[in-house]
């Protein structure tokens, strides 16, 4: 019982990210060839935003802990970047499995695909040196390293906002892309709390109002 009351939000993130891939993969499974082009389309594009909701999980997990005091917040961190990494490697073998043969002549076909490239390849680097083992043996090049994940942010959220337009999901293709900005302003947020003069501003700003409704309580 005490493993599950200290872990129970590690359980549910991994139980639901794990629920997500299973049934992304069973409708795959099941695509209709008479509506391939489309099915394969609407796949990429939810295999694409789940890689970016996890990877903005993942950056919250910080400001949470720093700034309002969620502890519990830092063990999630890794499993959601971890499951970031996971959806971003099936979205790009989905989008492999879709062009077939045609990938093998133009990998990366245009300057939307590279983006996409260079967003899986940071978390793939990342996800490799995942580990304690690395942490110790990399050292300050590990932090280098992860902090990465900052540009990662950004590039795969302008891969996505360019891409997502060419993709078959109309009457979609708008409310996909308000989706997606919504998803860079949080971004920017997760980003903007970083900065020491405004993470030191949200912290006092806490502390003074959590001050405040203990005054009455305390007459």
């Amino acid at each position: 019982m005490t493993w599950v009351k200290e872990n129970w939000r590690w359980a549910v993130l991994n139980i639901a990210a794990t629920t997500i891939v299973g049934t992304l993969l069973w409708q795959a499974y099941k695509i209709d060839p008479a509506n391939e082009r489309f099915a394969y389309d609407r796949l990429l594009v939810a295999s694409g935003k789940w890689a970016i909701r996890f990877l903005l999980l993942s950056l919250a997990m910080t400001p949470l802990n720093t700034i309002f005091g969620w502890r519990s917040a830092i063990k999630l961190r890794k499993p959601a970047g971890l499951w970031a990494f996971e959806f971003g490697a099936m979205h790009f073998l989905m989008n492999v499995a879709s062009l077939q043969e045609n990938w093998l002549r133009y990998p990366i076909p245009d300057y939307y695909a590279a983006l996409g490239v260079i967003g899986l390849t940071i978390l793939t680097l990342m996800a490799l040196t995942s580990s304690k083992w690395a942490m110790k043996h990399m050292r300050r090049w590990w932090k280098r390293l992860h902090r990465l994940v900052y540009i990662t942010g950004i590039v795969v959220l302008v891969h996505a906002l360019l891409e997502a337009p060419s993709k078959r999901v109309f009457p979609h293709a708008q409310q996909i892309v308000a989706e997606l900005t919504l998803y860079l302003i949080v971004l920017i947020v997760l980003l903007a709390v970083r900065i020491p003069v405004v993470r030191v501003g949200v912290s006092s700003l806490r502390h003074r109002l959590a001050m405040q409704r203990s005054l009455p309580a305390s007459e």
